[in-house]
């Protein structure tokens, strides 16, 4: 029986979808580290040093590995941030090179290991509506050609890329009675991407009548976190006593390295752990720059966004919670209203709201023209986001499997396509 593979190759979150000629397309379980099966993996690698050449885990695998080994490897997350940029090609891991290509097939290639079936060599893909960082038309066909390259590296020779947001309408397509106009919110960790289209039963593809996408998503939202909560207990925002006898305010941008929990280790120079103590012995609350040298000194990135990622979770059920990191002597205990994480959103979410506007207009239509409003994406879950939804399309929001639509919308299509 043939076999239709969808991959969604996400900034955060992974997941690969098998359809075959007949029934909905079901997810693929990846091995987690108590034994389970997971539809995701955490689109992440760790190198080791190993006989011969480095040895590769991926996944949740990758981060149990990571905090088993004390950090002595390489951690590699948000490989699909940089696939655009024509600044970053390669990085040196363990004394050897890999090229942003190199990343992307190492990672296909631990999935495709950890597959419990075959995964041939044919597949539809997905892509953000606009990669992040993308300024250009050469920017977005540079992030293609790598991920082509990287998935030919894995093996899968036969590729179609579609949209993610498309491919989370094929999803939702699949089930409808009446022909409807559909906004597709496909709510990322690195990007926010919109499609609006025409769905028709039984007619196939839906048509598309405009795209829209934005870098702003859940790494976002988990950075606004730090810089309003936990920079300045590490900080941000006190003064220190210069080497020349004046009063000066702790660099801003020693912080700017906390959003993103695997560029902490940028940190951890001769130059800058010296800089730390400088500003240590001259700072008004010296305690507060110490807990910072030990979270930089003892690789407490990872932990320390776990913390965040649980509190903004929390946050979309419960409208107030205690955000809390312990490692002496580190010791972070805040309260939390969901009010202030909007506050901090905000301005973001009204770029997304541009965005949205700009989609209609380029399609001629108005919210009310909007029959419904299907979502996806982790973020999705975050009530301010649904709530600038709602008000926008009252009584029109849909959410999906959050997390998966995309992935089984992307089998759907390939069913449709290499059938």
């Amino acid at each position: 029986m043939a076999r239709y593979v969808g991959i969604d190759f996400g900034t955060t979150n992974s997941a690969i979808a098998v359809a075959d000629d007949q029934g909905p397309p079901q997810l693929i379980g990846f091995p987690q580290p108590d034994g389970s099966l997971a539809e995701t993996w955490r689109t992440v690698l760790y190198f080791e040093a190993g006989a011969g050449q480095p040895q590769v885990s991926a996944g949740a695998l990758a981060i149990g590995r990571y905090l088993e080994s004390g950090g002595d490897g390489r951690f590699i997350q948000s490989a699909k941030s940089h696939l655009a940029s024509r600044l970053f090609s390669k990085t040196s891991i363990l004394s050897r090179n890999y090229s942003l290509e190199d990343l992307v097939s190492t990672y296909l290639l631990q999935m495709r290991a950890a597959a419990p079936l075959d995964l041939g060599d044919t597949a539809v893909v997905g892509r953000p509506v606009r990669y992040w960082g993308a300024e250009s038309e050469e920017d977005d066909d540079r992030a293609i050609a790598r991920m082509r390259a990287g998935l030919a590296q894995a093996g899968f020779v036969n590729v179609v890329f579609e949209n993610e947001p498309s491919a989370a309408a094929a999803k939702y397509g699949a089930g409808v009675s009446t022909e409807e106009l559909v906004l597709i919110a496909d709510f990322g960790g690195g990007t926010s991407d919109f499609c609006l289209m025409q769905v028709s039963p039984g007619k196939g593809e839906p048509r598309i009548l405009a795209t829209g996408g934005i870098g702003i998503g859940g790494d976002t939202f988990d950075g606004c976190i730090v810089d309003s909560l936990v920079a300045p207990e590490l900080g941000k925002g006190m003064n220190y006593s210069d080497a020349f006898g004046g009063e000066a305010e702790v660099p801003r941008s020693l912080f700017s390295s906390l959003r993103r929990w695997h560029h902490l280790a940028f940190l951890k120079s001769r130059k800058t752990m010296a800089l730390l103590e400088r500003v240590c012995q001259g700072a008004d609350e010296p305690e507060r720059i110490e807990r910072f040298i030990h979270l930089v000194e003892n690789d407490l990135g990872l932990p320390l966004h776990q913390a965040i990622e649980r509190t903004k979770i929390s946050l979309s059920s419960v409208d107030a919670e205690t955000f809390e990191f312990r490692d002496a002597p580190l010791e972070i205990q805040m309260p939390l209203a969901r009010s202030s994480f909007d506050t901090w959103i905000d301005e973001d979410l009204g770029k997304i709201d541009e965005v949205i506007a700009d989609l209609l207009t380029r399609s001629n239509a108005s919210p009310s023209d909007v029959q419904r409003v299907f979502t996806t994406g982790g973020s999705s879950f975050v009530p301010a986001v649904r709530h600038r939804l709602e008000r926008q399309f009252p009584g029109r929001l849909l959410g999906g499997q959050e997390m998966t639509s995309v992935a089984l919308g992307l089998a759907e299509r390939a069913r449709q396509v290499f059938r």
